[in-house]
Protein backbone atom coordinates (compact mmCIF):
# COMPACT_ATOMS: atom_id res chain seq x y z
CA UNK A 1 0.00 0.00 0.00
CA UNK A 2 1.31 3.44 -0.94
CA UNK A 3 0.55 6.18 1.60
CA UNK A 4 0.99 9.94 1.14
CA UNK A 5 0.88 12.23 4.18
CA UNK A 6 0.66 15.99 3.58
CA UNK A 7 1.52 18.17 6.55
CA UNK A 8 2.43 21.47 4.89
CA UNK A 9 2.58 23.43 1.68
CA UNK A 10 5.77 23.49 -0.40
CA UNK A 11 7.99 26.42 0.60
CA UNK A 12 10.36 28.15 -1.81
CA UNK A 13 13.31 27.57 -2.20
CA UNK A 14 13.27 24.41 -0.06
CA UNK A 15 10.45 22.73 -1.96
CA UNK A 16 8.09 20.11 -0.63
CA UNK A 17 9.58 19.02 2.68
CA UNK A 18 6.28 18.36 4.47
CA UNK A 19 4.89 15.59 2.28
CA UNK A 20 5.83 12.06 3.26
CA UNK A 21 5.59 8.88 1.24
CA UNK A 22 5.41 5.39 2.72
CA UNK A 23 5.01 1.89 1.42
CA UNK A 24 3.70 -0.74 3.84
CA UNK A 25 1.16 -3.45 4.48
CA UNK A 26 1.39 -2.95 8.27
CA UNK A 27 -2.29 -2.86 9.29
CA UNK A 28 -1.58 -1.36 12.72
CA UNK A 29 0.38 1.53 11.18
CA UNK A 30 -2.27 2.13 8.51
CA UNK A 31 -5.13 2.12 11.02
CA UNK A 32 -3.27 4.41 13.44
CA UNK A 33 -2.32 7.12 10.95
CA UNK A 34 -5.95 7.37 9.83
CA UNK A 35 -6.94 8.43 13.38
CA UNK A 36 -4.66 11.47 13.68
CA UNK A 37 -6.03 15.00 13.43
CA UNK A 38 -2.98 16.77 14.91
CA UNK A 39 -0.02 17.08 12.51
CA UNK A 40 2.57 17.34 15.29
CA UNK A 41 1.29 14.28 17.11
CA UNK A 42 1.22 12.39 13.82
CA UNK A 43 4.86 13.27 13.10
CA UNK A 44 5.81 11.97 16.53
CA UNK A 45 3.98 8.71 15.80
CA UNK A 46 5.67 8.44 12.38
CA UNK A 47 9.12 8.78 13.99
CA UNK A 48 8.29 6.10 16.57
CA UNK A 49 6.78 3.76 13.97
CA UNK A 50 9.79 4.02 11.68
CA UNK A 51 12.03 2.92 14.56
CA UNK A 52 9.68 0.20 15.79
CA UNK A 53 8.57 -1.52 12.57
CA UNK A 54 10.76 -3.01 9.86
CA UNK A 55 7.96 -3.36 7.33
CA UNK A 56 7.42 0.37 6.72
CA UNK A 57 9.48 1.85 3.92
CA UNK A 58 9.81 5.61 3.62
CA UNK A 59 10.00 6.68 -0.02
CA UNK A 60 11.75 9.79 -1.30
CA UNK A 61 9.12 10.37 -3.97
CA UNK A 62 6.55 8.47 -5.97
CA UNK A 63 7.40 6.99 -9.31
CA UNK A 64 5.02 7.87 -12.17
CA UNK A 65 3.60 4.33 -12.19
CA UNK A 66 2.87 4.24 -8.44
CA UNK A 67 -0.74 4.71 -7.38
CA UNK A 68 -1.62 6.33 -4.03
CA UNK A 69 -3.79 4.03 -1.94
CA UNK A 70 -4.21 6.32 1.06
CA UNK A 71 -3.89 10.11 1.34
CA UNK A 72 -3.73 11.77 4.74
CA UNK A 73 -4.09 15.54 4.25
CA UNK A 74 -3.53 17.69 7.34
CA UNK A 75 -2.57 20.88 5.49
CA UNK A 76 -5.41 22.93 6.97
CA UNK A 77 -4.63 21.77 10.52
CA UNK A 78 -0.92 22.60 10.06
CA UNK A 79 -1.74 26.07 8.74
CA UNK A 80 -4.07 26.68 11.67
CA UNK A 81 -1.34 25.66 14.14
CA UNK A 82 1.29 27.83 12.49
CA UNK A 83 -0.96 30.90 12.27
CA UNK A 84 -1.95 30.76 15.96
CA UNK A 85 0.49 33.18 17.67
CA UNK A 86 -0.22 31.69 21.10
CA UNK A 87 1.06 28.23 20.15
CA UNK A 88 4.59 26.93 19.78
CA UNK A 89 3.69 24.82 16.74
CA UNK A 90 5.74 21.71 16.07
CA UNK A 91 7.66 21.76 19.35
CA UNK A 92 7.43 19.88 22.63
CA UNK A 93 6.06 23.05 24.20
CA UNK A 94 3.04 22.58 21.91
CA UNK A 95 2.21 19.34 23.71
CA UNK A 96 2.21 21.16 27.05
CA UNK A 97 0.00 23.89 25.61
CA UNK A 98 -2.48 21.39 24.19
CA UNK A 99 -2.76 19.05 27.19
CA UNK A 100 -6.52 18.99 26.60
CA UNK A 101 -6.06 17.00 23.37
CA UNK A 102 -5.74 13.22 23.25
CA UNK A 103 -2.89 11.43 21.48
CA UNK A 104 -4.60 11.85 18.10
CA UNK A 105 -5.38 15.56 18.54
CA UNK A 106 -9.04 15.36 19.49
CA UNK A 107 -10.49 17.31 22.41
CA UNK A 108 -10.62 15.18 25.56
CA UNK A 109 -14.15 15.07 26.84
CA UNK A 110 -14.42 15.86 30.53
CA UNK A 111 -17.36 14.27 32.25
CA UNK A 112 -19.57 16.43 34.44
CA UNK A 113 -18.78 14.27 37.48
CA UNK A 114 -15.06 15.13 37.03
CA UNK A 115 -15.87 18.86 37.03
CA UNK A 116 -18.05 18.51 40.13
CA UNK A 117 -15.31 16.61 41.93
CA UNK A 118 -12.75 19.28 41.03
CA UNK A 119 -15.15 22.01 42.14
CA UNK A 120 -15.83 20.22 45.45
CA UNK A 121 -12.12 19.84 46.12
CA UNK A 122 -11.54 23.52 45.39
CA UNK A 123 -14.35 24.47 47.78
CA UNK A 124 -12.93 22.19 50.51
CA UNK A 125 -9.48 23.73 50.10
CA UNK A 126 -10.98 27.20 50.36
CA UNK A 127 -12.85 26.27 53.54
CA UNK A 128 -9.69 24.67 54.99
CA UNK A 129 -7.76 27.87 54.36
CA UNK A 130 -10.30 29.83 56.43
CA UNK A 131 -10.35 27.28 59.25
CA UNK A 132 -6.63 26.77 59.58
CA UNK A 133 -5.27 30.28 59.11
Amino acid sequence: MIIVIKLGKPVEPVGDCATFYYETENEYFINEIKKYKCPFRLTMFLDEAMEEFDDIKELIRLEPNQKVDLLIDLLAESEQMIKDPTLFAFSNKYLEQTYYLDKYGYQIEVEESDLTEQSDRGYEMEVDSYLYT
